[in-house]
């Protein structure tokens, strides 16, 4: 068996099916022998006797020819059948042999290989059995196990390097904005005369210059707040779907005490506990309508409920929608829908990378009468 295990597959095939029909063979001549000398021995024994002295008539009663002859016919049945037999079990024996010792191990560890590297855990092993096609697959396994870990560590080595490169250029970046927006400051107190002459050029300049001062500022606390999201671990519990909802509502109820603009809040019933990271879908929520906010004309209509383990919030405006750019092309960070300048068009980008920290997506449509941004968690 052992020299069958290292044997290629076609030629293990082989080797097992010629030992086994041979056997079958071996088995079903010595079947027909044996049915033959039955046969012979209970035959009926009637008939005349001839000796060189007289003729003897030799009968049997009726009823044992009748027996004889019937278990003649099923000795001959047993001739024919069970060599058939014999020949479909010695290749359902075939089938059964190299199934267990050429595929179910091989098999077995490829599956468990391939289940793991989906879940990403490439910290295993993939073991060769033997050295027929399947082993040399368990070694293509292995070989492809290897570089996705290389990869990934490349990687992993990479992100970590441009986390680095970005918090030093933010942290190196707020010394000297910190340093000309007190200069600007200083400027435009020893100036404080003429700020509100409109035709001062030194004092304008002064006023452009610490705008966009502040822009950059911002900018760097937006690039180190991004930093902070990617480092976000998720942190699931689990909630009451009714209290959550209760949550929900009053943090957006809250959004709207500045604005005249009207939100209507519609939940979906639903009896189960969920398992989510209430901080992250809270964030979400936030962003997407305040972006509504912003572009709504006069009402946000929210939609939350529960379906095949995912939480589904959309939020609709009944503004002027998506720019076509923006659907076209995708979120990316810093795009914005307008030119807006105290925005840099992070908001959809955060929500983005919060979805996927999640196990979801985001995606954006215009409709008649707005724009609508749907989000889906994964909640199981």
């Amino acid at each position: 068996m052992e020299r069958i295990k290292q044997m290629k597959l076609k030629k293990a095939l082989f080797a097992m099916a010629f030992l086994n029909i041979t056997i079958a063979f071996l088995l079903s001549l010595s079947i027909i022998w044996l049915c033959i000398e039955l046969r012979s021995q209970i035959a009926p024994m009637g008939g005349i006797s001839i000796n060189m002295n007289s003729a003897h008539v030799i009968t049997q009663p009726q009823n044992s020819t009748a027996q004889a002859a019937l278990l003649a016919d099923m000795i001959s049945l047993a001739q024919i059948t069970l060599p058939i037999l014999i020949y479909i079990i010695a290749l359902f024996t075939t089938a059964s042999m190299f199934y267990h010792l050429k595929l179910k191990e091989p098999l077995k560890i490829l599956t468990q290989g391939a289940a793991c590297i989906i879940d990403n855990n490439l910290d295993f092993t993939i073991e060769t059995t033997s050295q027929d096609e399947l082993g040399q697959l368990c070694t293509a396994f292995e070989t492809m196990r290897k570089t996705l870990l290389e990869n990934n560590y490349t990687l992993w080595r990479q992100a970590e390097e441009r986390k680095r490169l970005n918090a030093a250029f933010s942290h190196n970046l707020r010394n000297p904005v910190t340093v000309l927006k007190g200069s600007i400051k200083l400027a435009l107190k020893n100036n404080i005369e003429d700020i509100t002459t409109a035709s001062n050029p030194f004092t304008d300049n002064l006023l452009r210059m610490e705008r966009y001062t502040n822009r950059i500022e911002q900018y760097v606390e937006t690039m180190s707040s991004i930093q902070k999201l990617e480092d976000i671990r998720l942190q699931p519990e689990l909630v009451k779907w009714d209290s959550l909802i209760s949550e929900l509502k009053n943090m957006l109820c809250f959004l709207r005490e500045d604005t005249q603009k009207q939100i209507q809040f519609i939940p979906a019933k639903y009896e189960k506990n969920i398992l989510i990271d209430k901080s992250i879908l809270f964030q979400i929520a936030e962003n997407l309508v305040s972006n509504a906010l912003r572009f709504a004309t006069a009402r946000i209509d929210i939609l939350c409920s529960i379906s095949s383990g995912k939480l589904l919030l959309s939020v609709t405006d009944d503004g002027c929608g998506f720019p076509e750019k923006l659907l076209q092309n995708g979120i990316q960070p810093f795009q914005k829908g307008n030119e807006d300048m105290g925005h840099f068009g992070m908001g959809l980008y955060t929500c983005e990378l919060l979805c996927q920290k999640h196990g979801g997506n985001i995606t954006l449509k215009n409709n008649p009468t707005g724009a609508t941004v749907s989000i889906i968690l994964t909640i199981e």
